[in-house]
């Protein structure tokens, strides 16, 4: 049986908790909006390295939206006119 559970802040596969340990701190706590943006950004240009670096952040803050930990984030909002 499998009791495996997505981090509600970047949708990594944890086995427990409820942030894995690449969206925490040394405390267990989750990291600062800034800090944890930055990081998945700069992951996903490096899995996408022709893509334009606007679209991956336009992207990265899609994917954001949509996970528990950030949904509601001020810095997440779509800007007036943009679809999200």
């Amino acid at each position: 049986m499998n009791n495996s559970s997505e981090c509600q802040s970047c949708g990594m596969t944890i086995d427990s908790g409820i942030y894995c340990t690449y969206c925490t701190d040394e405390a267990g706590q989750l990291q600062p909006f800034e800090e944890r943006y930055e990081r998945m950004l700069q992951w996903a240009l490096s899995e996408n390295p022709d893509m334009p670096h606007d679209i991956v952040e336009k992207e990265t803050k899609a994917y954001m939206r949509k996970m528990p930990a950030w949904r509601y984030h001020p810095k997440l909002q779509p800007d007036i006119g943009e679809e999200g």
